[in-house]
């Protein structure tokens, strides 16, 4: 139990057993009710921190996921264009010896290329390429794309609508969002 409801309980009493005091419990009562509005603005304050402090984190596990997701493409695209190089369980490894490979070795080859591009229209951070081509209305999000589309939407716009919402606006205007975000300094 609350001091201030301990107060209350013995004003109430005083109120019942004299009720010549009623001037002085006034006063109390107006301290009292003073002490309760600070604590409930002091709620506020400290409700809205956890809100802010919630909206960085989502905030920072959407960018970490992101640097993930094209750490993955570029491990995949690698991949595809040199499955023959660096098979080492390590991706990092992998894709420094397949990078080394092409350092020296590199030429172009066209089914390389169609297979990072392959991959980097479906990996779940869906790319600049991914976003124009979405704008466009030539292909839509995969599920995965169209999950970190949102997740980033609602970032990007202070969780002022619900992924609902979100989504009823339509693919090409979540792409445009994206799109059209400022981008990270490296």
């Amino acid at each position: 139990m609350s001091n201030f409801d301990e107060q209350i309980r013995e004003l109430h009493q005083i109120l019942l057993t004299r009720p010549q005091d009623a001037a002085a419990l006034r006063v109390r009562i107006d301290a009292l009710a003073r002490g309760i509005e600070q604590q409930q603005a002091a709620m506020r304050l400290l409700r809205q921190d956890v809100a802010d402090a919630e909206h960085a984190r989502d905030a920072a596990n959407l960018a970490r996921m992101k640097v993930q997701g094209q750490l993955n493409v570029l491990h995949k695209s690698l991949a595809a264009a040199l499955p023959e190089v660096g098979a080492d369980e390590d991706p990092q490894s992998a894709a420094l010896e397949r990078i080394e490979w092409l350092a020296i070795h590199g030429k172009p080859d066209p089914e390389a290329a169609a297979a990072a591009k392959e991959a980097e229209m479906n990996a779940p951070v869906p790319s600049r390429a991914v976003l124009e081509a979405v704008i466009a209305g030539e292909r839509a999000f995969t599920k995965e794309q169209l999950e970190f589309t949102i997740a980033e939407v609602m970032i990007l716009t202070g969780w002022q609508m619900t992924p609902l919402e979100l989504t009823l606006k339509g693919q090409a205007w979540l792409a445009e969002q994206v799109y059209n975000a400022p981008q990270a300094e490296d």
